[in-house]
Parts: structure tokens; sequence; C-alpha cells
């Protein structure tokens, strides 16, 4: 062998020591990936209902924007498309506000899922948009 590689040479007792992650460093690995992994699955059906919620109120500002929208209609229109969407929020949750232009459309609440015993996982919704005249 050359002279500058024989102080590199492996021996089996080395290839032994070096033979890659325990079984308590896997565990513990496995535990995170797990934990991390419940969550995700827990806070996807809230991400994707707020998701659905900024389509719909982009949806109802695009179509009641410039046609003489009422506090009651806009309301109706929620309703209507909450239905379809098979969202259960209250209408009267959100707040309609006559403003100079037209109506401000505000929602803010919070949804919460049980993750493990008492603690929870909250993902707050506050959206606001302006329908105009």
């Amino acid at each position: 062998m050359e002279s500058h590689r024989q102080g590199h040479r492996m021996t089996s007792a080395t290839r032994q020591s070096q033979a890659g992650m325990t079984a308590l460093g896997f565990l513990f690995l496995a535990v995170l990936v797990g934990a991390v992994g419940f969550a995700g699955l827990k806070l996807t059906p809230m991400y994707i209902k707020n998701m659905r919620m900024n389509t719909i109120l982009d949806d109802v500002k695009r179509d009641m924007s410039g046609n003489g929208p009422t506090a009651q209609g806009i309301r109706y229109e929620l309703a209507k498309r909450f239905s379809v969407e098979d969202i259960n929020v209250d209408v009267n949750a959100f707040k309609i506000v006559q403003s100079k232009n037209g109506f401000t459309l505000h929602v803010q609440y919070d949804e919460r899922a049980s993750y493990v015993a008492n603690v929870y996982l909250v993902v707050a919704y506050d959206k606001q948009v302006e329908i105009t005249r």
C-alpha cells in the first residue's frame, strides 16, 4: 500500500462502531416524525376549510360588488355557498358593516382540534373583504 494511505486504513473494529443508528436513536426519530405527522393530520382539514372560506369570500365579493348588495343579500349568498361547500359556520358570526363605498364583510374565529389529552391545536382565521355598491 502507498505510504500516505497506511494511516487511514479502516479496521473491522472501526467499521462495527460506525454501523449506523442505534435502536434508541431510531425510536426517538420515529416518535418525533410520528408527532409531527399526527399534528399535520389534525391541521390539514382546518387549513382546507380556511382555503375554502377564502374562496367563498372572494367569490361573494366578486359576484356582489357593483350589483347593489344588501346585508341580507350578502348573508343569503354566504349561507347558500356554505351549504354547497359543506362548511358549518354560523352566517350570523360574520360582521357586515355598511361603509361609504358599500359593505365590509369581516369574519374572525378560532378552530380547535384536540391533539393529545388536553392539548389542542388552534388555527385562528381572520379575513375581511370590501363589497362595493
